[in-house]
């Protein structure tokens, strides 16, 4: 509580290139990326850190105004990482788009390529079905050219028996020479001359068709040479097509998979844009709801200021009192003092009269309390989360005397008296106290001791006398509390002091 002020193909080897190339952009751009978030994130944890130690500086401070200035801070905590999520977002956008165009590229590439596998495999094709039918005419037409080369071979041996091996008359020869008279020597003449025409024609037929079959046989060398030559680009253009078909259907799929990634892309990036946004516009209410808190936490600090002083002319009125008890109580001992020397002088006197010794008794002199420097017990056992001291309170912008040791423990803890004493005042306090209870334990050293036990969830003694470790209530976060703790305060003649300095 602060209640003062104080101041494959060919192109196979290039594509690889580029892929590596952009993995390798990849990496180094996820590297920076990656960086970047650690900074971010080492950003975080220290933002926290501040964060979480503002609940010890805001103490005694309005709930509200509190919780408007941790909000802002947390906003301002987050900012960093959301932009750090926009950039990486849309970084991966750009990214995917990236890989988007180059998949649909490839996409393209590899139809075109099976395009062009398939359009070559069918020429191939067309190629090799001509040759084949070229071979079928060619084997067709030697088959036929020898079985009419055999034929004609057939008669022409024929016809050369007859003219050279007849007997008598059967042969050519008989046949002009046997003629009875000239007539029909003349006829057999004739008819001789056209055998041998005939028998002429056949040998030239023979030989030309000797001449084609000899040509057809080297044609048809050629042509099977050539479907074997058809048959080996039909095989390596199949090969090829295939090989381009499921290039163009993997490059599909790729493509398919990069533009759902490029999609997934962009709505995350639209998400993450959408939550900065949304974090810069809490941003800005917590802003306005924090300059509202500030506002009224001025008129607040204003009547804790007053109630400080109230209690303050308490403390210091109860201090003066208790000094003059305590003066009285001193003279009232030094005269008792002062009446038991006179006596004793007396009776040394009346012995020197008769003669006898007496050594007078001299009473000890009144001396100051002697109360030892760990007079005060624990109220209640917990870390010290908060020390006594000047604090700067980072909303109001001003140092702030932070008047008591704060102890972090759970609500419903139960607080005792530190000392023997009595209930000044037991109950809510409107000054941010919330629940308290101040005990008087009276004159010790010098100075009238008093401790404040405050931000009780509730309160069991309200009034009269108590002892050492009575209990008085149950730790809280009423009032001015970002937390469940105990706030203990020590006052010396109704100033705060460090209470370490009694307990």
């Amino acid at each position: 509580m602060w209640p003062k002020l104080r101041g494959g193909s060919p192109r196979s080897g290039t594509r690889l290139a580029a892929v590596g190339v952009t993995l390798a952009c990849t990496v180094s751009l996820t590297s920076t990326l990656v960086a970047r978030a650690d900074d971010v994130q080492d950003q975080k944890r220290q933002a926290d850190k501040r964060i979480a130690a503002l609940g010890q500086q805001l103490e005694g401070t309005n709930a509200k105004l509190a919780g408007a200035y941790v909000n802002l801070e947390r906003t301002k905590a987050a900012l960093p990482g959301a932009q750090q999520r926009l950039a990486n977002a849309q970084a991966t956008v750009t990214r995917a788009e990236s890989a988007q165009a180059k998949a649909e590229d490839t996409e393209r590439q590899a139809l075109a390529a099976e395009a062009t596998a398939r359009a070559h495999n069918e020429d191939v094709a067309q190629k090799l079905a001509v040759a084949k039918a070229n071979e079928a005419r060619a084997t067709e037409q030697l088959s036929k050219t020898e079985s009419q080369l055999s034929s004609s071979q057939d008669a022409l041996d024929a016809y050369a028996a007859d003219v050279f091996q007849g007997a008598g008359t059967e042969s050519q020869f008989g046949l002009v020479f046997g003629a009875g008279t000239p007539q029909e020597f003349a006829d057999r003449i004739i008819m001789a001359d056209t055998a041998s025409n005939v028998a002429s024609d056949t040998v030239d037929s023979l030989a030309t068709m000797h001449a084609d079959n000899v040509s057809t046989r080297s044609y048809l060398t050629s042509v099977r040479g050539e479907i074997a030559e058809l048959k080996r680009q039909a095989e390596l253009a199949l090969q090829n097509a295939e090989a381009a078909a499921a290039a163009a259907t993997q490059a599909k799929e790729q493509a398919i998979i990069a533009r759902q990634n490029a999609e997934t892309a962009r709505t995350n990036a639209e998400t993450a844009k959408s939550q900065l946004d949304k974090l810069k516009a809490q941003q800005s209410a917590f802003a306005k709801d924090l300059q509202a808190q500030k506002a009224s936490e001025q008129s607040d600090l204003a009547a804790a200021r007053a109630e400080a002083a109230r209690l303050n002319a308490i403390l210091v009125e109860r201090a003066r009192q208790a000094r003059l008890a305590e003066q009285r109580r001193k003279a009232k001992l030094e005269a008792e003092r002062q009446a038991k020397i006179r006596a004793e002088q007396k009776k040394a006197a009346e012995a020197r009269k008769k003669g006898q010794n007496y050594t007078p008794k001299v009473p000890p002199p009144v001396v100051a309390d002697p109360t030892p420097s760990n007079f005060l017990s624990r109220p209640a056992g917990g870390p010290t989360t908060s020390g006594f001291g000047m604090r700067w309170h980072p909303v109001l912008q001003k140092w702030m005397l932070h008047d008591g040791l704060d102890w972090g423990i759970a609500c419903g803890t139960p607080v005792y008296a530190a000392a023997p004493g009595d209930v000044v005042r037991a109950g809510w306090r409107p000054s941010g106290w919330g629940n308290q209870v101040v005990i008087d334990h009276g004159m010790h050293r010098g100075v009238d001791l008093v401790t404040t036990y405050n931000h009780l969830s509730s309160i069991v003694k309200w009034g009269g006398h108590v002892n050492r470790g009575q209990l008085l209530g149950y730790s809280g976060t009423t009032g001015y509390s970002t937390g469940c703790h105990l706030h203990f305060g020590v006052y010396e003649d109704g100033t705060p002091v460090n209470p370490n300095k009694w307990l």
